[in-house]
C-alpha cells in the first residue's frame, strides 16, 4: 500500500517538474518565451492543467507520465476507449488497451496525443481566452449532439499537429478520424 501511495507521489512530481519544460526543437529564445507564457500569458490553462492532472495523479488515475515538446501527458492505461483533454501544457490521456510505446514512441505512434498535442498551440495562441473561447466549445461539443471530430476546435488541434509532426517527424497525418478541414460537399 506505501507502495502505491509513493508511486502516485513520484507521478505527481513528474508533472510538477513538467511545469519547466520546454521543446528541445525551438530557439533558446523561443523555449524562454514558451516558459515564460506558462506562468503569464498561458497562466489559468497551466494551473487548471497541473491541478487536474497532479489531482488525477494522487487519486490514482494516472499511469504514467511522458513529455515531448515541453507538452506533459498524464496517461490512464487500460481503457476500453480513448479520449483526452488538454489543458496548457498537459494533456490527460485515458488510453485504449491498443496504445502502446514508450515516451516518444508513445506520443508519435498514437494520434490522438499528437492531436490532443495540437491543442496546446492554441493555449499558446489564445493565452487568457483560451478557456472560454476554445475549450469551452470544444468541451460542449465533446459531450454535446454530431461529431466532435469535426468540430472547428477539433479541426484547428488537428491542423496544428499536422504541421508539428511532419515538420519535427516527417510523420504523415493520418485524416481518418482527425481531419483538418470540414467536408462541405
Amino acid at each position: 500500500m506505501l507502495s502505491n501511495h509513493y508511486n502516485r507521489f513520484q507521478l505527481a512530481a513528474q508533472l510538477t517538474r513538467g511545469l519547466f519544460l520546454t521543446d528541445n526543437k525551438r530557439s533558446p529564445l523561443g523555449r524562454v518565451w514558451q516558459l515564460l507564457s506558462r506562468f503569464t500569458w498561458e497562466l489559468p490553462q497551466t494551473f487548471v492543467g497541473w491541478l487536474y492532472s497532479v489531482t488525477r495523479a494522487l487519486a490514482g488515475q494516472v499511469d504514467r507520465v511522458d513529455t515531448l515538446g515541453g507538452i506533459t501527458f498524464a496517461t490512464k492505461l487500460g481503457c476500453g476507449y480513448s479520449m483526452g483533454v488538454s489543458l496548457g501544457t498537459f494533456v490527460d490521456l485515458w488510453a485504449g488497451h491498443w496504445m502502446h510505446g514508450e515516451g516518444e514512441v508513445y506520443i508519435i505512434g498514437n494520434q490522438i496525443c499528437m492531436h490532443e498535442f495540437g491543442h496546446t498551440a492554441d493555449s499558446r495562441l489564445f493565452g487568457w481566452f483560451y478557456l472560454p473561447l476554445i475549450g469551452l466549445p470544444s468541451l460542449v461539443s465533446a459531450f454535446g449532439k454530431g461529431d466532435h471530430n469535426v468540430f472547428w476546435t477539433e479541426i484547428r488541434a488537428n491542423r496544428h499537429a499536422k504541421r508539428y509532426f511532419a515538420k519535427h517527424y516527417s510523420i504523415a497525418w493520418n485524416e481518418i478520424g482527425y481531419p483538418t478541414q470540414t467536408n462541405l460537399a
